[in-house]
């Protein structure tokens, strides 16, 4: 059960300036934490997650960056193409990641066309175009910047793609073409001390059909093709790795209609992955089928199921799914479920160390929702999974953990009165029954998270947007600066009025100078601002 409200939909989705990447919207999604390293890369965390349980996923389709999980929230399709996503966990992440999802959607294109620009400190440029029509849609989208939170740390990064989408009268047909290109600089990234550049060109090709509403009778096949190249030099030495990966993914999945109080659920997923260059070549298969049906009474809706999984080297698994809603009153509900996920690790672990094992892990979730009236809502949940064969970095070794258990507790209040202001408010407390204190990801993680994200168009012309992470972090000797950290970002727009299709940004980041350390032994971005202008027709 997802603990955040579709209905907190965040308007930074429909902007120009600062939503061009995938990351930016989520950065805005109370549910997710966004760890950065620098400009160039992010990783996810659900739920006190690694970043190798979470990650993105397209339509349902979860994208996977197989040679490197930290790749897990690489998007190259324009984040203001999509939807704002919705987070996934426990019974709506039987298919997802192995912890949480956050699943982006296509959306209806229209009409448009923007052109933006803008400057900021640490030499930070930005600009692009897009253009779209009812059927089609392009954009081009460009950003550097030098010493981002060191001498060594540069960023130059391009993107572009086309979106088709074709509607008939019983199918949403959508296709995307996008690729990306990041030349950075890496030192401090990923627990590394050398002078380390990277140049990751992501190119990726989605294809995906809708028949109906996916909260009722429908089907839905997609598939897409990924292919990533990572160059990596490291400046003090000759050393230079050269690594491809490539991925394919395809999926069918659909509800039949409730016929005598029941329905059934069926998915179907394939996945092939590839890596090759400067590592020895490796593939794997991995597949899926999922039945899950599904009974509707008056005031419960109860879920039993099996999801089975193949995969190269492993045998066959029987997962179970199921779940319970009580419809307590006509606007609040429990729900309480009982799921199992699995993976293995991406193929940078397990050429580290070929020795871990596949991850399992065994999910319960009890939760709340209430919606206290048309425009606003709340909830709390509890969760609590034991994760098989966890694994973390420790002194730059891939170390196996063995069991873990992880018990948590998260709430969230969201008030929407009108599309003029938005409020969400998200708290969580997590607990892990670990020992080890110089884990970088996996046992470094917030003890308690307090994230808030509004926004507040006032007057006519101008609106503000705010986000504050604020939390007290598990205690780690590899941490160099405090165990509290408060992250916020500030956004105030202005459309003047002899000009009604401009519209001037400015943005600041670490609004209040903090030096936490999201990344243990990561030196902190320092206060930067941004100014960015954006023009439709």
């Amino acid at each position: 059960m997802s603990i955040v409200s579709a209905s907190a939909v965040s308007v930074l989705a429909q902007d120009g300036v600062n939503t061009r990447q995938a990351w930016q919207v989520l950065d805005t999604e109370p549910e997710v934490l966004v760890n950065a390293q620098g400009l160039a890369q992010r990783n996810l965390s659900i739920r006190g997650g690694s970043y190798t349980g979470s990650g993105l996923s397209i339509n349902g389709l979860r994208l996977k960056s197989p040679y490197s999980a930290h790749w897990n929230a690489e998007f190259p399709i324009l984040g203001n193409l999509l939807s704002v996503p919705t987070v996934g966990t426990g019974i709506d992440n039987a298919s997802g990641h192995l912890v949480g999802t956050a699943d982006f959607s296509t959306r209806p294109l229209g009409d448009a066309r923007q052109v933006y620009a803008g400057l900021g400190t640490k030499e930070h440029y930005a600009g692009g175009i897009y253009a779209s029509s009812e059927n089609v849609g392009g954009y081009f989208d460009w950003e550097k910047a030098r010493r981002i939170d060191s001498p060594e740390n540069d960023l130059e990064r391009s993107a572009g793609g086309a979106v088709f989408r074709i509607a008939t009268e019983e199918w949403n047909i959508d296709l995307i073409a996008a690729g990306q290109s990041k030349d950075y600089g890496a030192y401090g990234y990923y627990g590394q001390t050398n002078d380390v550049s990277h140049l990751l060109d992501d190119t990726l090709l989605y294809a995906g059909a809708t028949r109906g509403d996916t909260d009722d009778a429908f089907v839905r096949i997609s598939a897409f093709y990924r292919d990533m190249r990572d160059q990596v030099l490291d400046v003090s030495t000759p050393d230079y790795t050269d690594i491809f990966s490539r991925n394919f993914a395809a999926a069918a999945e659909g509800r039949t209609m409730e016929i005598q109080h029941l329905a059934l659920y069926v998915r179907g997923d394939l996945e092939y992955e590839r890596v090759s260059g400067s590592i020895p070549d490796d593939d794997r298969t991995r597949g899926s089928l999922l039945f899950l049906p599904e009974a509707r009474f008056e005031r419960f809706t109860v879920k039993a199921g099996v999801n089975s999984v193949f995969q190269t080297a492993e045998s066959t698994d029987f997962l179970p799914i199921a779940g319970i809603d009580w419809f307590l009153t006509d606007n609040g509900v429990v729900s309480l479920s009982y799921t199992e996920t699995e993976q293995q690790p991406d193929f940078q672990t397990l050429e580290n160390n070929p020795l871990l094992e596949q991850q399992h892990s065994k999910n319960t979730e009890l939760g709340f929702k209430q919606y206290l009236s048309e425009n606003s809502d709340w909830k709390i949940g509890a969760f609590f999974r034991t994760l098989e064969n966890a694994s973390d970095w420790i002194g730059g070794t891939a170390t196996d953990l063995g069991r873990l258990n992880i018990s948590g507790l998260d709430a969230a209040f969201s008030y929407y009165p009108n599309e003029q202001l938005r409020l969400s408010v998200y708290y969580q407390w997590v607990y892990k029954d670990n020992k080890i204190e110089d884990g970088l990801y996996e046992t470094d993680y917030p003890e308690h998270l307090l994230n808030l994200s509004a926004y507040w168009h006032f007057l006519e012309q101008f609106s503000v947007q705010f986000s504050q992470t604020t939390r007290l972090q598990t205690e780690n000797s590899v941490r160099t600066g405090d165990d509290f950290g408060a992250l916020a970002t500030l956004g105030l727009h202005y459309s003047p009025s002899f000009a009604q299709n401009a519209r001037l940004s400015f943005l600041v980041d670490n609004l209040w100078g903090s030096n936490f350390q999201s990344i243990p032994g990561l030196k902190s971005r320092p206060t930067t601002v941004f100014t960015g202008l954006s023009v439709n027709w």
